[in-house]
């Protein structure tokens, strides 16, 4: 786990650039971590993360996940979403009038970098870091509270993903 962090701050650290670029549209960027996320339901569950952003999403799927990956107008315009591994597939996804990319299987990375984005994940054994302007909805398991992953925010504490939907800011604008 400690070897996940660490390549996802060090990828932070590359992309910091999208974080000043989003942070020039006002406003102090935020940050997101996700580890080890688990809900119900598997890729055919609820997601257990919508995350919308201005800025980047690094990420990585140990488990079987389901990621989709949409691209919003944005004033900086640029970026793309990217995935690699060696069980990863990849489909086009429609979302009301944006059309995105779907990213599936298990021991995959993927990133958004440099834009705007729509990113849901749903499955198991996802971690992911995310920096810039937006909002977040987490939702955990109901059934295995303890074991469905933790997230923390701007840098607090890691608290346990929640057991209903909760929805919340990411930076200040």
């Amino acid at each position: 786990m400690r070897r996940i962090l660490l390549s996802l701050a060090g990828i932070a650290l590359l992309a910091l650039p999208a974080a000043t670029s989003a942070g020039a549209a006002g406003g102090k960027p935020g940050f997101l971590v996700v580890r080890n996320a688990q809900g119900d339901g598997g890729l055919y569950g609820p997601p257990v993360v919508t995350l919308v952003v201005q800025g980047f999403v690094l990420g990585r799927a140990s488990q079987e996940a389901r990621v989709e990956i949409y691209q919003l107008p944005s004033a900086g315009g640029g970026g793309g979403s990217t995935a690699v591994g060696l069980d990863v597939s990849k489909a086009v996804v429609h979302w009301r009038r944006f059309t995105g990319t779907r990213y599936s299987g298990s021991a995959f990375r993927f990133r958004a970098i440099g834009g705007a984005y729509r990113v849901v994940v749903r499955g198991s054994g996802v971690s992911l870091f995310a920096g810039g302007h937006g909002t977040v909805v987490l939702h955990g398991s109901s059934v295995y509270r303890a074991a469905d992953g933790a997230y923390a925010i701007g840098g607090r504490a890691f608290r346990s993903l929640p057991a209903r939907p909760l929805d919340l800011p990411i930076g200040r604008g």
